[in-house]
């Protein structure tokens, strides 16, 4: 066998990944607020991108300067001092004044009080000494945000007064903190707010598990009361707090800014996407003169030219994933369009195929605007991608308009409030309803949905019911 090599040339498709189109990709599942980041970073790494309409007022500069060197700002000190202890004293003719003192107070910062200093403050009027009060702050500074000890707590009651001292944290508002579990706090509080009642103590500490289930015959059985009593002291419960540390737990508030917000006007749909506030940006007009420049050095017109392109493809790039957005989402929400007249529970079976069809992108471009983008709706802010749904299977076949699996929520939803609250349907029977109305379900399927809505079994439904009726 004879081998031998061969010189020769072939054509050959396929995509080179260049940094401009790698910029794009990404950029285009950015949110809003991270778009404005990554031009804030972009900001300080290209100098030939600038924000536009940022000029500054040299006369009001040159005013701020004169009036701090000639002594006004000890007079505003002054009276932002007084507007603060006497709020009467904003009353002004002069609207800037006001609008200075206005801002000053709406400025001011709030401090909230944690579980933690709320306990030691009660600590400090009840310690005998400080050696006393060390011992309480020591105890107290173990507590998690709800209000527990952690879990060899019962290690520390060996020492001297630790047990004690733990007895009187319990007692402090809120009560039921510095105990080891919710069943124990429970019972503190139960303690406290109902000294005389013992049926309700022997609930907590001997029959918590059935309350979790709520299981108020088998409460009845064991205590020899009749139901009707036993439930009748499960409501007591709900006035107690099984985590009694948690009003004081300090939450990171996360706000959402909606990308998009659409609107149904007279039948019209209209779709804005929500970047008003991103900074304008455009070529710095000094640095390409320097690039014009002739006597300009060779490295610095490759480095400034190479910035310019980079700047170019950055400014193309935002107005293109600007356009790819209102492009994809008017297209879902056109096919939406049930849920923009009547809420939740009338979305349509979408998927990323359908949109790359309708509008001529790739699906993953689809996938890649829905990701991290929020939609502003008459009916509240949703993901996206929450108007991508799958499909059920129906006796009117695939093509039946409630066939998505928002419309099966919305009807398993509808049935379920209908129910007899005496004797509330059955997964079986949900299943049963559904086909009736045209939705072939399994009862699995029934099971994932009540999960997903927040709907407990038909049992624990019936007994809940029992104790609101």
């Amino acid at each position: 066998m004879k081998s031998s090599m061969n010189k020769g040339m072939r054509q050959s498709h396929k995509i080179i990944m260049t940094q401009t189109l790698r910029q794009s990709i990404e950029m285009l599942q950015l949110s809003t607020v991270e778009l404005a980041e990554l031009i804030n970073s972009e900001f300080l790494e290209n100098p030939l991108l600038e924000e536009l309409n940022t000029t500054i007022d040299t006369d009001t500069l040159e005013e701020g300067l004169n009036r701090n060197l000639s002594g006004e700002e000890e007079d505003t000190l002054r009276m932002e001092k007084e507007i603060y202890t006497n709020p009467d004293s904003i009353r002004s003719t002069d609207g800037t004044d006001f609008d200075r003192r206005r801002a000053f107070i709406e400025n001011a910062v709030s401090v909230t009080e944690s579980l933690k200093d709320h306990l030691l403050w009660q600590a400090r009027m009840t310690a005998a000494d400080e050696r006393e009060y060390s011992l309480y702050e020591q105890i107290i500074t173990l507590l998690d945000e709800n209000g527990f000890l952690p879990g060899n707590w019962r290690d520390m009651t060996r020492f001297s007064d630790a047990g004690r001292i733990i007895e009187v944290i319990r007692g402090f508002d809120p009560e039921g903190c510095a105990t080891g579990d919710v069943k124990e706090g429970l019972l503190v509080q139960a303690r406290y707010f109902y000294p005389d009642d013992m049926l309700l103590h022997n609930m907590i500490a001997d029959y918590f598990h059935e309350i979790e289930k709520l299981d108020w015959g088998g409460i009845a059985k064991a205590t020899g009361q009749h139901v009707n009593v036993v439930i009748e002291k499960s409501r007591l419960l709900q006035n107690l707090n099984p985590f009694p540390g948690s009003a004081f737990a300090s939450k990171e508030i996360k706000y959402i800014i909606p990308d998009i917000e659409v609107k149904l006007v007279d039948g019209e749909i209209l779709l804005s996407i929500n970047d008003d506030w991103l900074p304008a940006i455009g070529i710095s007009s000094y640095y390409e003169s320097l690039i014009a420049k002739k006597n300009s050095g060779k490295e610095e017109r490759d480095y400034l030219t190479a910035k310019l392109q980079s700047a170019k493809s950055f400014i193309k790039n935002i107005s293109t994933r600007r356009e790819t957005i209102l492009k994809v989402s008017m297209s879902i929400m056109s096919r939406q369009r049930e849920f923009l007249e009547k809420g939740p529970g009338h979305l349509r079976y979408l998927t990323h195929h359908d949109i790359a069809g309708e509008t001529g992108v790739h699906e993953s471009t689809v996938s890649r605007v829905a990701s991290n983008k929020f939609v502003q709706t008459s009916w509240g802010v949703f993901e996206l991608k929450y108007f991508f749904v799958s499909k059920i299977k129906s006796s009117q076949g695939d093509n039946s308009e409630n066939s998505s699996s928002d419309r099966v929520r919305g009807l398993l939803l509808e049935i379920i409030q209908g129910e007899d609250p005496g004797n509330p349907y059955n997964d079986e029977e949900l299943a049963s309803k559904l086909k009736e109305k045209g939705v072939i379900v399994a009862r699995r399927t029934i099971v994932k949905y009540r999960n997903m809505l927040n709907i407990p079994s038909s049992g624990k439904r019936k007994k809940i019911n029992m104790i609101k009726s």
